[in-house]
């Protein structure tokens, strides 16, 4: 019977190490704001290799007094921007976070935020566990049309955010 509860006691403690094993992050990118600007949307994909769903509950960012998440939806041929409480990155599935749709939202910065720099990310999870993420800082006013296009950030995209 203790053999039993070492055990669970120890997968207990290892769980939360292993979901956040099962995310990892590709492509993330801050736009440059404009130097007035005190907000900056951020860009990312979240991959999630586990046998579970795994839900992101919160950011955070020294960059930012208010990291959050946001979507994009039209209503009455309007484009709105919403604050969700928490993301789900689905089993063997990806979420994208990309300019025109659900996107990150760096609120209130805390400084200046200059072409190269990288913004610290962490991104908690319901479980407990984090994960921690360099976001380069992109201006994306020096990218041509075309370049836009290639990466992914072609002309729908949500201007400033």
């Amino acid at each position: 019977m203790r053999i039993k509860t070492l055990l669970l006691t120890v997968a207990m403690m290892i769980a939360p190490a292993l979901a956040a094993a099962e995310i990892t992050v590709e492509n993330a990118w801050v736009r440059m704001p404009p130097p007035v600007a005190d907000t900056a949307a951020g860009y990312l994909t979240l991959k999630n290799s586990g046998d579970a769903d795994i839900e992101v509950v919160a950011i955070e960012s020294s960059a930012a007094a208010k990291p959050e998440f946001h979507s994009m939806s039209m209503h009455d041929g309007m484009m709105h921007m919403m604050k969700m409480e928490k993301v789900v990155v689905p089993a063997h599935g990806e979420l994208h976070f990309a300019t025109g749709g659900n996107h990150l939202m760096l609120t209130e910065l805390t400084g200046a935020l200059n072409a190269g720099d990288h913004v610290m990310l962490t991104l908690k999870m319901s479980d407990g566990s984090s994960v921690m993420v360099h976001a380069e800082v992109r201006d994306m006013r020096q990218q041509s049309s075309g370049e836009n296009e290639s990466n992914g950030e072609g002309h729908g995209g949500h201007h400033g955010h």
